[in-house]
């Protein structure tokens, strides 16, 4: 029990870390501390440096050599590559969802629908944040390729930090962007999956117009290597 207790120790304190960059308690750019992180947890520095490894793969932070860590920017350039990515495969996921989810997917993925649309029109964030994921969630699980729900799991972290830093900011609109939910929902029934497909498509370069707008404007753009540019 011990050692199981140990073992997941780096896991604990990516967790921890990384729900604090998706929430913007640790801001971009800002040093994280593995001694300091140490301290608090009360756990030497070794998993706390593993942890970072795991967070600089799944693009949250920034190593630097003989500098430390510090948490990654959200570049424009990263929203491009990674909504490019999410259209893709969600758009894969959603034809296998149409071709093998089972009564209980549907139904599981219809409660999530209601937890979404309701959240909407509470103009509840957190819990449309929430509701969004149990139904990709649902979604990958109803897909039934492990493969791809290995794929996707993959790009989750980003996925949560991304949606989180938008729909944060809109408040207004969540009952249109669960709309999409609502079409792709309908369309899992269709005998054509190519519909659903095309749905999630639309989603994703509508969720990548809105990151670009709300995390840039017209203040900030970034070249495709991810540089700054005034």
């Amino acid at each position: 029990m011990q050692r199981k207790r140990i073992e997941n120790i780096p896991e604990t304190i990516t967790r921890e870390i990384s729900e604090k960059i998706i929430r913007n308690e640790l801001k971009p750019g800002e040093r994280i501390y593995e001694a300091k992180i140490a301290e608090e947890l009360g756990v030497s520095r070794s998993p706390v440096r593993e942890a970072l490894r795991i967070l600089e793969k799944n693009r949250l932070v920034e190593l630097i050599p003989r500098k430390g860590a510090r948490v990654a920017e959200i570049s424009s350039a990263h929203i491009e590559w990674f909504y490019d990515v999410f259209e893709a495969l969600y758009g894969l996921a959603a034809r296998k969802v149409t071709e093998k989810a089972g009564e209980q997917d549907r139904a599981d993925l219809g409660a999530a629908l209601e937890k979404i649309e309701a959240a909407a029109s509470a103009k509840d964030v957190e819990k449309y944040y929430e509701g969004i994921f149990e139904f990709a969630a649902i979604g990958m699980r109803a897909a039934a390729n492990p493969l791809l729900a290995q794929i996707l799991m993959d790009l989750w972290p980003s996925n949560r930090r991304i949606q989180y830093a938008t729909i944060s900011r809109r408040k207004d609109t969540l009952e249109e962007n669960a709309g999409f939910f609502r079409k792709i929902y309908e369309l899992l029934d269709s005998p054509d999956e190519v519909e659903a497909e095309a749905a999630v498509r639309a989603y994703a370069r509508n969720e990548k117009q809105v990151a670009l707008e709300m995390i840039y404007g017209k203040k900030r753009e970034n070249d495709r290597d991810g540089n700054t540019k005034s």
